[in-house]
This record gives structure tokens, sequence and C-alpha cells, in this order.
């Protein structure tokens, strides 16, 4: 009788020993095995992939072709790419059946521009994010009395909000607070017409009040309008 257990033991050892070698091997398949390693790479969603590669080999050494896909960690190559100050987002996935990483960007969409004190262009995103132009662009340039949080935030609503064949002819944008913003338009009223807002309060009600002076006759050729108070707006 002392021995059923044991025996028992015995019974189920081959099924446990058979367990234990199965997952040896499977772990062995997924970390070390090329079986199923990363046989391909892809980026999508933006034409610097040159950039994209750099940013990862230089966080991640050991992230290339040929290896296995288990170890290959997407949630460390997601926050590598987020150092990149122009990457708004992106997805990175494994295809275990094809042995392929995809990476999928998406770009912050820059809605205008400043020069930094240092002379480099500087975009801003719809959410107020600066970020480092490429290449020379073509979007409204903003110049700053002073610069802030508050600042980018109100000139980034600004241009959110106004109307696309307003923004279209913007030359500059100047902004001394958030309660200070003033454009530059080419092709209105005089032909080089300044539009005085204040702040971003009451913007479509401005906006009305401003296509209704630039419709009158004696506003053809106006160089200034200051819309501060919609209510009581000033034509020069």
């Amino acid at each position: 009788m002392p021995t059923l257990p044991t025996r028992k033991k015995l019974k189920h050892f081959p099924g446990i020993a058979l367990s234990i070698l199965l997952l040896v091997l499977l772990g062995y398949l997924l970390g070390w095995s090329t079986l199923l390693s990363v046989k391909s790479i892809s980026i999508d969603g933006t034409p610097r992939t040159s950039e994209i590669t750099a940013q990862l080999l230089s966080d991640s050494k050991h992230f290339h072709v040929g290896e296995p896909l288990a170890r290959v960690d997407v949630h460390a190559l997601s926050r590598s790419l987020s150092g990149l100050d122009w990457v708004e987002s992106t997805s990175i996935s494994r295809d275990w059946l094809h042995g392929a990483v995809s990476i999928r960007v998406i770009e912050r969409t820059p809605i205008a521009q400043f020069i930094d004190g240092s002379g480099k262009s500087k975009l801003i995103d719809k959410s107020g994010v600066v970020f480092f132009a490429k290449s020379h662009v073509q979007y409204p340039v903003i110049t700053f009395s002073s610069y802030s949080n508050d600042v980018v935030n109100a000139v980034a609503q600004f241009v959110q909000s106004l109307p696309g064949d307003l923004l279209s002819n913007i030359e500059s944008i100047a902004i001394a607070s958030p309660q200070f913003i003033q454009s530059k338009h080419r092709g209105l009223g005089s032909g080089n017409l300044i539009v005085r807002w204040g702040n971003n309060q009451d913007l479509p009600v401005k906006v009305k009040v401003l296509r209704t002076l630039l419709a009158l006759p004696e506003n053809a050729k106006v160089k200034l309008l200051d819309l501060s108070s919609p209510l009581s707006p000033i034509a020069k």
C-alpha cells in the first residue's frame, strides 16, 4: 500500500516530462529559432523611412531581419518612434504567418510655421505641438512677441478655426498674447489687409463681420480692420 502514491507519480511522469519538453521546444522556437524570425520589415505612412529606421536602430540595436518575432518588443519600438517630434502616432504589428513586422506611421500635419531664435523653421500642428521642418514649407508665418504654451495653443486654435479661403491668403500672423492675434492677408481690401482679431472668442461672428465689411464699396481699399469687438468694428 505505501507504494501506491509512488506508482501513480511514475504513471504520470511521462506526460509531465512531455509537457515540459514541449514548453522548452516552444520557448526555443519563439525566442531563438529562425523558423519564426523576422523575414521582412515594412514602413508605411511616411516617405521618411530612413529616419524611422535610424531611430529604431539607435534605441534597439538588435531589431533587424532574422531576429525571432517573439523577441520584437512592439511597445518599445513605439516608444522609440515617439521620440521623433514629427511623428504623431504609430501602429506596429507582427505577422506570425509571414514573419513580417509592419510599422504604420502617422505624421503630424502642420498648419503654420515660425522661425525660432536660431533661425530654424519650426512647424505647429493642430494641437499646438511644435516640431522641426525637414525642408522649406509654405504655411502662414507666425511672429511671436512672447512665446509660451498658451500663445502657441491660441494661434493653433485660430488657424484651425479660420475658414479655408481666408487661411489660404494669409501672409503672416502676429501674436502678442492669446488676447491679441493679428493676421495680414494678400488680395483683400487694399491688397495687404491687416485684421486684428483680438482673441479666439466669437471667431465665427468676427469672420461674418469681416465678410460684410469687405463687401461694402467704401471698404474696397481698406488697410486695417479691427474686429476685437465684433459689434463695433473699426475700418481704416
